[in-house]
């Protein structure tokens, strides 16, 4: 995917709709901070204006009102600098929000492909490590104001003799390829940084999650995990201390070339000054004009350097608010789930060669167990995936009822599937909102009782309200994988979809438990279609019909005991070689 352009225009439209306010108070920053600029540049030759006339008395009111309006000043603009804090809080969490909501909206396809998840990290690491978004805002405030006041400035200065304005530019010009060769270097070094972060990430998440250390106490991983993150944080600090060493040269000499020009500046007007006889107050306006200007002029190349930097690490935020999100909604409602066909289908996931599946064809009629067997890689989890709308087919066609699945509306279409993936979630809220928020206790209890964790929940002190997380309660509470996998079975059931998936739902199980599981499924889905994913063969003893794929093609679809009659089969053999060492002697 190529870079976007107009990253500021862009990412400017993303944060003023996620949060206005930060922006008019930014506004009002820059109106403030502007108006200390000029207002500095006069005070001084104002109050010596009224002593040069010999009006003391004035003078002393002129000095009070200067204070007066000095202190003013910066009292609003610490008042300022306390709501654009405030405020900066509100955007980085509004930002936060409006990146979690677009993931959730991108095409599954999105979230499985190294290059989006390679830039979901950038773009995290470029708001959240590196600053960019408080940054580029701090910069655009600096830069806006320092311009406003640049304008007001030049107008005092050129009045005085217009040679100072062309060696002020002059030293612009030097500050700025200066500043050009300072962001080129740093760039260079932000590119080099980012793959040894990720490595230094990587490490140190992984010595500090909790349910690794048993595998560190026992093998020696640990101690190589350890090794390798010291190595890339020596790297890491020894990258930042080359990358300061060179910024600091590049400081020290902005900072020499500024004052060799104050130095030539001081020097005209103090020749001219005492040539022409001119009063001191018009010297101490131009020198204070001339010192504000060169520091305006210092934090707008300050700013843009820092402005280029975040540019650059906000691009990745942007380019991933651009990737295009669902395709467009069907507008037939699903309403109940009488047939599922796959008509032909041929697939091949995004930038791979190889189709997974190759014409694919069968048909599930409402009620049917179905239960999909095969070796690795043959498939399985990709036809749940393409049911679920998680992907597009390549070619030919689901038909759910007879109509494409993707005529229906996605919403409807989704309430009417319910799965258990190899990969479940459960979150750190209780057990009940983990099944169903809204469920009833009776519900409740009956799903936890059909899927055998009722006893084991009631057990616990808090019982059904007990939080599955020891991380953020203190009365949270930890359980085994197979319990787990039992609550997330429930939350399946509890969806009362017309359809159920079960992708590897009893992995975490004994045999004599999973065998238990699939008996109390028949009698909960008696209505109900359902598809059971397993490497164990037992899920396809209480099927109707058993999905046999092989290399990404149907090999058979047929009963159990049909299937059994063929001995040369991938499923007899399958079967017989896991039920020789599920016999008890």
């Amino acid at each position: 995917m190529k870079k976007p352009k107009h990253i500021l225009l862009k990412f400017l439209r993303i944060s003023f709709k996620a949060h206005k306010a930060y922006f008019f108070v930014l506004l009002f920053q820059i109106i403030i901070t502007s108006l200390m600029t000029l207002f500095g540049a006069y005070t001084l030759s104002l109050l010596i204006g009224q002593l040069e006339k010999g009006i003391y008395i004035n003078a002393i009111y002129m000095g009070l009102a200067l204070v007066g309006v000095e202190v003013i000043l910066g009292l609003l603009n610490q008042f300022a600098q306390r709501l654009l804090d405030v405020h900066q809080s509100k955007m980085s969490e509004a930002i936060d929000l409006v990146v979690s909501k677009k993931i959730m909206e991108l095409p599954f396809q999105y979230l499985e492909d190294p290059y989006y998840l390679e830039l979901k990290k950038n773009a995290e690491m470029g708001v959240n490590n590196m600053g960019a978004l408080y940054s580029l805002m701090s910069c655009g405030t600096r830069i806006l104001s320092s311009i406003i006041s640049i304008i007001g400035l030049i107008s005092i200065i050129i009045t005085f003799d217009w040679m100072l304005v062309i060696i002020l530019v002059v030293g612009i010009l030097f500050n700025v390829f200066i500043v050009y060769i300072m962001m080129k270097s740093h760039m260079k070094f932000y590119k080099e940084l980012l793959p040894i972060n990720f490595k230094y990430g990587y490490y140190l998440n992984t010595l500090m999650s909790t349910t690794q250390c048993k595998d560190f106490r026992l093998y020696s991983i640990g101690g190589l995990l350890e090794k390798n993150l010291n190595s890339f944080s020596i790297q890491i600090a020894k990258n930042f201390r080359k990358s300061n060493l060179k910024m600091k040269m590049y400081d020290s000499l902005m900072s020499t070339l500024r004052y060799v020009q104050m130095a030539i500046i001081y020097s005209m007007v103090g020749i001219k000054t005492l040539v022409k006889h001119l009063p001191i107050s018009s010297f101490t306006l131009t020198i204070s004009s001339a010192i504000n200007f060169s520091d305006c002029v210092t934090a707008i190349i300050e700013s843009s350097a820092g402005y280029i930097r975040s540019i650059e690490y906000i691009t990745p935020l942007v380019e991933l608010m651009e990737i295009p999100t669902e395709e467009e909604d069907g507008k037939e409602v699903l309403e109940s789930l009488e047939t599922i066909c796959f008509d032909h289908v041929f697939f091949k996931y995004p930038k791979t060669e190889n189709y997974v599946l190759e014409d694919v064809s069968f048909e599930i009629k409402k009620g049917e167990k179905i239960s999909v067997v095969g070796l690795n890689g043959a498939g399985k989890t990709t036809i749940v995936k393409l049911i679920c709308r998680l992907y597009s087919v390549t070619q030919g066609e689901i038909r759910i009822n007879g109509i494409p699945i993707q005529n229906y509306q996605k919403d409807q279409y989704i309430k009417a599937i319910s799965a258990v993936f190899q990969d479940y979630k459960l979150f750190a809220y209780s057990i009940r909102e983990n099944i169903h928020p809204q469920i009833d206790e009776e519900s409740l209890e009956a799903i936890c009782e059909e899927v055998g964790i009722k006893e084991s929940i009631e057990g616990l002190p808090n019982k059904y309200e007990s939080v599955l997380s020891r991380n953020y309660e203190d009365g949270g509470i930890d359980m085994s994988g197979g319990q787990k996998q039992k609550i997330a079975i429930a939350r399946a059931l509890a969806k009362q979809a017309d359809l159920l998936i079960l992708d590897e739902p009893t992995s975490a199980l004994d045999p004599l438990a999973e065998a238990e599981i699939y008996e109390n499924f028949n009698k909960m889905v008696l209505h109900k279609t359902a598809i059971y994913i397993s490497h164990r063969m037992s899920s396809s003893i209480f099927c109707d019909k058993v999905l046999v794929l092989e290399n990404g093609k149907v090999s058979h679809f047929d009963s159990h005991n049909n299937l059994m009659k063929e001995k040369d089969s991938l499923y007899y053999k399958l079967f017989t070689s896991q039920a020789k060492n599920y016999k008890l002697t």
